[in-house]
């Protein structure tokens, strides 16, 4: 019984691993087996726990129902057994697993079980913890100020000097509540304080994480100047320190913060070669080491900077296939906002060659924006499908000023200019959406 409740173990870390290397049908297979034999030993707590991981799997598959159905079943056994944090962790599993489905009176049900499970006793870092989840759920829900209330309360369990570290990750986390509900004057309050205390306590992976949340804070609230100061800082010490994944993540906010100033900003054509240039330099840099790292997410939000940057400069080969790249990432992942986000790139691509497959693809990329759940982005995927529908007649106006540059063999960018209507057309789309770091 001992060899297969191991084996039942061993294969619920495989689906773990699976999910983390985005290879879900594995991942299902493993979860199934842990479940199999946790039952064939006999053992409540086993079962209970491969059942919470082929919950995990089945949210990341986004089987959404499914996962809420598989996370119950793992709370009722938990209970049974009387295991207090695995009955916590699988009722975390139906409150995320609720939030997908859009039950946010169910996930606050299980979200506050949690809470109830741990309040006033011995553990106040797992009581703070279940205060987020609760923050979190009421985030979720639209409501901003109830949710900075409970992570105010949560970061409260540990005013003491002997839980500064703690403390400090909490104010961390609840400057992302602050910033998620649009409140970035308290969110980078918060921050800071949270960074002081880690640049107190010597805790280099603690600063470079804030300075990496503070800069991209900075790149969603349109300040790039700030955000390029304080990643470039965060960039030099990441040097120091050695750590990769946080490197790859402040240069793609580098690169995210060069490409939105190229967004936001009337500059000169030499002030604009530099920052494109700046951005497919911190782009590339970034897409190498997360590809080495493995982190998927990060490579598409690095494919993405760089296929924008291209398609402002005009490059319109290279920034396809770019965009292409993060697609199938997207799709590999099941993340249906990446792949929205940049299926909109791929479109903007084709309004030359090929009108209407541009404007289909917009158009899909406005449904997987609205399937995703970010109705801002779709609706801006939406202004760029009518940019696409009427774009030939703003083409046939011009049809007599096309004039063909030479490529310029010195760079590793095509120009493919008509005296700027091609970078006029393929940027309008880029201008309509948001971008994300």
């Amino acid at each position: 019984a001992k060899d297969v409740q191991a084996e039942a173990a061993a294969q619920r870390t495989a689906a773990k691993v699976y999910v983390a290397l985005f290879r879900l049908e594995d991942a299902a297979r493993a979860a199934d087996s842990s479940v199999a034999l946790a039952q064939q030993c006999g053992s409540q707590a086993a079962e209970a726990a491969a059942l919470t991981t082929r919950a995990e799997v089945c949210l990341a598959r986004d089987k959404r129902q499914e996962a809420v159905k598989v996370a119950r079943q793992a709370v009722a056994v938990f209970k049974e057994c009387k295991e207090t944090a695995g009955e916590a962790a699988a009722l975390e599993l139906v409150a995320k697993a609720c939030i997908a489905t859009k039950k946010h009176t169910d996930a606050l049900r299980a979200a506050n079980e949690v809470v109830s499970l741990y309040q006033g006793g011995a553990d106040v870092e797992a009581e703070a913890r279940a205060l987020l989840l609760v923050a979190r759920t009421r985030q979720a829900a639209g409501e901003s100020q109830e949710a900075q209330e409970l992570a105010q309360k949560a970061v409260g369990l540990f005013d003491s000097d002997k839980d500064r570290q703690l403390q400090a990750i909490m104010l961390k986390q609840l400057a992302d509540v602050c910033f998620a509900g649009g409140d970035s004057i308290d969110g980078w309050q918060y921050a800071k304080e949270a960074l002081e205390v880690f640049r107190e306590l010597g805790n280099k992976r603690g600063e470079v994480a804030m300075l990496c949340q503070i800069a991209r804070a900075h790149v969603q609230n349109g300040t790039c100047e700030e955000a390029v100061l304080i990643g470039e800082e965060g960039v030099g010490l990441c040097r120091d320190c050695g750590d990769r994944p946080l490197l790859g993540a402040l240069l793609n906010v580098l690169a995210s913060a060069h490409v939105t100033q190229l967004r936001l900003g009337a500059r000169s054509d030499q002030q604009e070669q530099q920052l494109n240039w700046k951005a497919r330099l911190a782009g590339k840099e970034a897409l190498a080491i997360l590809q080495s790292v493995g982190d998927r997410l990060g490579e598409a939000k690095a494919l993405n900077a760089l296929a924008t940057a291209f398609l402002n400069y005009g490059n319109v080969a290279e920034a396809r296939a770019k965009a292409k790249d993060a697609v199938g990432i997207g799709k590999e992942i099941g993340d249906k906002r990446t792949e929205g986000e940049n299926l909109l790139l791929v479109a903007q691509s084709r309004i030359h060659d090929n009108k209407e497959e541009g404007a289909r693809l917009a158009r899909l990329a406005e449904k997987l924006l609205r399937e995703a759940g970010a109705s801002a982005a779709a609706k801006q995927a939406g202004d760029v499908v009518d940019f696409i529908r009427d774009f030939e007649g703003n083409q046939k106006k011009d049809e007599k000023k096309k004039v063909a540059a030479q490529p310029d063999e010195r760079t590793d960018i095509t120009l493919d200019m008509e005296e700027g209507l091609h970078r006029a057309a393929y940027f309008h789309g880029f201008t309509a959406r948001t971008v994300r770091s």
